[in-house]
Order: structure tokens, then sequence, then C-alpha cells
């Protein structure tokens, strides 16, 4: 059995499969599933309807997937950084602060600022908008031009035919 989160096709299988009267076991074998996964697909997932004679449940493949995505959403972690920080890294690094600077710098004004390894974290994800890895300083030798000016000539005559 596999462990993987179930796809918008395997979604729309097991609507038809509910379509055609099969059990939650048989619907299991044919997506090669747990039949608990699939019975708490049903159950998260499924839309209440309402009708004149009462309301019902129905799984739509569509609207499973949606709820699915809200709830994915919502799991992530949150940042630890305010707004304040956030604005805080940005204003410095397209001043061209590096990272270094920028966490070693004491300021009362802004409580937490986070270490340097965090800032290249959230450089790499963009979470600071509008930075990028342009904006911070160059690190490294400074690699020289190549040379512009004339070179020896290398086909000229040997040594042995000079005079």
């Amino acid at each position: 059995m596999s462990y993987n989160h179930l796809t918008i096709e395997e979604r729309s299988c097991i609507y038809q499969f509910l379509n055609l009267g099969m059990s939650i076991r048989k619907i299991a074998q044919a997506l090669k599933r747990s039949p608990g996964t699939i019975s708490r697909e049903i159950k998260r997932n499924s839309s209440k309807i309402k009708s004149s004679r009462g309301s019902y449940t129905k799984y739509f493949p569509i609207k499973a997937n949606d709820k699915y995505r809200h709830r994915r959403k919502d799991c992530h972690r949150k940042t630890k950084f305010s707004k304040d920080v956030i604005e805080y890294l940005t204003i410095k690094i397209n001043e061209h602060w590096s990272p270094e600077q920028i966490s070693n710098r004491n300021t009362n004004s802004i409580n937490h600022i986070p270490s340097t390894s965090t800032i290249y974290r959230l450089i790499h994800a963009k979470k600071p908008a509008k930075t990028s890895m342009e904006n911070l300083r160059r690190k490294g030798r400074f690699k020289r031009p190549a040379e512009k000016r004339g070179k020896f000539n290398d086909k000229g005559r040997t040594i042995k035919k000079r005079p």
C-alpha cells in the first residue's frame, strides 16, 4: 500500500465507482489503496446537499480536491517574523547590505533580527518581496578583465633563423 496523497484522477475514479455502486473495499482494491484511506476520503470530502426532502451527502471529486487543497494550504508553519522585520530586511538588502551586516547590527527599533543563515533562506525563498540575490554584496575575489593589448606574435621567426 502506498502512502501518497490522493490525486484528482483517483478522486474522480472514487466518484465513478461510487456511482456504479461498488463497495469501499472494491474501490480500494481497484485503486491499490487501503480501504481506510477511501473511507476517510469519502467521509472528509463529501458535500452536504439540501433538497426539499431533507439533506444528504454526496461525493464530488472537484469539490473534494478543493477541500483538500484548502486544508493543505492551512497546515504549513507560519513565519515567525513580523512585517516590520521583513520590511527592515527588504530595505537593507536593497541598500546592498550583506546578511552578516544585517544580523550583527544592533537596532533598538526592531526587537528580533534573524540570523545570517535565516536571512539567506528568506532571500532564496523570496520572502522579502522585491529582493533577490543580485542585491546582495559581491563576495570573493575581483576578476580582472582579459588583457586587451597586443600579444607577442607566435608565428614569427625562430631564433635559429634570426641574424
